[in-house]
């Protein structure tokens, strides 16, 4: 059933770019996001471990902090290991896994100096982080717009609206973008005001998010992850 769901959602998003194939009333941008969406769910699910470089800003501790890059190795069941290879905090190294670290979190800063073992949810760990290492790797970010996407299903008297950004060229892979704004003013049970997201072509993953939400009294940019 999620095959055909995913199929018969594909074919509206195309349907939707020629010029008078969607009917009066139907939203053509906002099915596009909807395929995307599906697309990006079951694209994740199929992943068993990944190796990708993150390149992150997020909102922490007052204020949106500089870029960091990290080189990271992730395993579904929550392993995940980090290494920051920027500028920012070049050299760090984290290692996580609820088995193997016994649900530590291990810290390496520095050359001669002792290796951290932290509780990854309390206040030295998330120092300067927005998501604890429990957000770490793919299944994350998808579960966050999947998350909404559903609130907004679950809710029709709630107005989602949907822009079709078109393709993007980014760090060598195609891929189609869109962004979706929610009434979260209304249901603050959404986790964003506005999700911007691009999903590779090749792979159907994401390579691209920027979350908008309202943070000290501003609309702002509170994550973004290329």
């Amino acid at each position: 059933m999620r095959h055909l769901t995913v199929l018969l959602l594909a074919l509206v998003a195309a349907l939707s770019l020629i010029p008078g194939a969607h009917a009066e009333g139907d939203d053509p941008a906002r099915a596009v996001a909807e395929a995307l969406v599906e697309r990006m769910i079951a694209a994740e699910r199929g992943v068993k471990d990944a190796v990708y470089t993150l390149h992150r800003r997020e909102w922490a501790d007052g204020g949106l902090i500089p870029e960091e890059r990290m080189a990271i190795k992730w395993r579904r069941g929550g392993d995940v290991y980090m290494r920051w290879v920027g500028e920012r905090y070049n050299g760090r190294e984290v290692l996580y896994s609820p088995t193997l670290t016994g649900g530590k979190l291990l810290v390496s800063t520095a050359a001669y100096v002792p290796t951290l073992t932290l509780d990854p949810k309390g206040s030295v760990a998330m120092r300067g982080n927005r998501h604890s290492v429990l957000d770490a790797g793919l299944s994350f970010p998808v579960r966050m717009v999947r998350e909404d996407f559903e609130l907004a299903r679950s809710r029709p008297e709630l107005t989602l609206t949907a822009e079709d950004l078109g393709p993007r060229v980014l760090f060598g892979e195609s891929a189609r973008c869109a962004r979706v704004t929610m009434p979260k003013d209304q249901e603050p049970g959404f986790y964003a005001m506005k999700s911007e997201f691009c999903i590779a072509d090749r792979t159907g993953l994401p390579v691209f998010f920027e979350i908008t939400d309202r943070m000290g009294g501003q609309v702002q940019v509170v994550e973004r992850f290329n």
